[in-house]
C-alpha cells in the first residue's frame, strides 16, 4: 500500500523532533478524528522509525458515561493494533472547567512518560486546531507569545518533551486519511455546543474567514511561524541584555543596572522583565501588556517607584533599578 501524504508529514515532523537514541512516545488518544489518525499513522511507521509507543487516554468522566465508552472504544482499538495502553481518569463532578480538565490530562500524561521512562509525549492537533488557538487569542487580547499559537515542541519536565507532530495537516487532510485506511473514530457531542467561545470560532468564525479566502487558516498558521521566528530573537536579545544589566537576582529580590537599560529598546526590555518574571516564577496571570509597557516607560522617565500585581514593587536606586516582591 502506497503511504498517505498525511503518514510522510508525520514521520517528517518526528525526524526533526527527535534527539538521541530515545524513540519511546506515548501518544495522548481520545478516540477522535484527530487522533486515531495520530495511533493509526503512527503504528504504520512503527517499524520503519524504530517506535515504542504506548497509547495513553483519559477518561475525563463526563458527558454521562459516554465517556467511558469512548475509553473502552480506543482500549479495543490498541490491542488490535497489539500496541501497549495505558489510561487514567478524571475523579467524577470534580472539574470546574475544559482547562482544569486539559490540566489533568497533561498531568496524566507527563506522570506516565515519567513511569514508562518516554523522553515524547505526541498530541494530535493540526493546523486548524491551530488557525482556531491564533484567532482565540486574538480575540481574547494576546501578546507575541499568544500569536505563536501551539508550539510544535515544549519541555514538560526534565527529559520529556510534549510534541505537535500534527500542525502542518490540515482537518480535510485527516478526515481523508481515515477514510483511505477505513477506519472510524468516536464523535463528541460536546464539540457542537456554541456556548463554548472556541466551537463558536471553530464552526462559525473558520468557515467565514474561509469564504473570504480560501487560504485563511493557511496565512493564520504561517503568521504565527513568522511571529515564533521574531520572538525567538527578542529573547535572544533579551538574554543578552539580562547578562549585561543583572547586578544579582534571588527569589524576592532583583537589582539591575538602571544605565543598561536606559540604552535598549522598549521591546527587548519589557521581554527582559517577562523572562526574570518567568525565571522567578512570579505570578503573570495578572500582568497584562499595560503592566509591561508601564516597565518599559519607568526605566525611562523621572517616576522612582511603581507597583504591580501580587505585592511586587520597582524602585529607581541611584544608578540601579530594584524589584521587590513582599511574600
Amino acid at each position: 500500500m502506497h503511504s498517505h501524504s498525511l503518514e510522510k508529514k508525520l514521520q517528517t515532523e518526528l525526524e526533526q523532533q527527535f534527539s538521541g537514541e530515545s524513540r519511546r512516545i506515548i501518544a495522548g488518544v481520545s478516540g477522535g478524528a484527530d487522533s486515531v489518525a495520530l495511533l493509526r499513522a503512527i503504528h504504520s511507521l512503527q517499524n520503519e522509525m524504530q517506535l515504542e509507543i504506548w497509547i495513553a487516554h483519559f477518561d475525563h468522566q463526563t458527558r454521562n458515561g459516554q465517556s467511558h465508552q469512548d475509553a473502552i472504544w480506543v482500549e479495543q482499538l490498541t490491542r488490535n493494533l497489539q500496541l501497549n495502553y495505558i489510561s487514567g481518569k478524571a475523579s467524577p463532578g470534580n472539574y470546574n472547567s475544559e482547562e482544569a480538565l486539559r490540566e489533568k490530562r497533561l498531568n496524566f500524561l507527563i506522570e506516565t512518560a515519567r513511569q514508562k521512562q518516554a523522553a515524547f509525549i505526541c498530541l494530535a492537533h493540526h493546523a486548524d486546531d491551530q488557525a482556531e488557538t491564533v484567532l482565540h487569542h486574538i480575540v481574547r487580547g494576546t501578546g507575541l507569545q499568544g500569536l505563536m499559537g501551539i508550539p510544535a515542541h515544549r519541555p514538560v519536565s526534565e527529559n520529556i518533551t510534549l510534541l505537535h507532530p500534527m500542525l502542518q495537516i490540515r482537518k480535510s487532510e485527516i478526515l481523508d486519511y481515515l477514510q483511505a485506511i477505513n477506519q472510524n473514530f468516536c464523535t463528541d457531542a460536546t464539540n457542537e455546543n456554541l456556548q463554548y467561545t472556541r466551537n463558536r470560532i471553530r464552526h462559525q468564525l473558520l468557515p467565514l474567514l474561509d469564504e473570504l479566502n480560501p487560504q485563511a487558516s493557511t496565512h493564520l498558521i504561517q503568521l504565527s511561524q513568522q511571529i515564533e521566528e521574531t520572538h525567538r530573537y527578542l529573547k535572544l536579545q533579551a538574554e543578552k541584555l539580562f547578562k549585561n544589566c543583572v547586578i544579582s537576582i534571588n527569589n524576592d529580590l532583583v537589582r539591575l543596572d538602571a544605565t543598561a537599560l536606559k540604552a535598549a529598546s522598549a521591546v527587548i526590555v519589557r521581554e527582559l522583565f517577562r523572562s526574570i518574571w518567568e525565571k522567578l516564577q512570579w505570578p503573570r496571570k495578572k500582568m497584562a501588556l499595560t503592566h509591561w509597557n508601564k516597565l518599559a516607560l519607568f526605566v525611562q522617565n523621572t517616576q522612582t517607584r511603581i507597583e504591580f500585581p501580587a505585592a511586587i514593587t520597582v524602585i529607581k536606586r541611584g544608578e540601579m533599578i530594584v524589584l521587590e516582591r513582599k511574600e
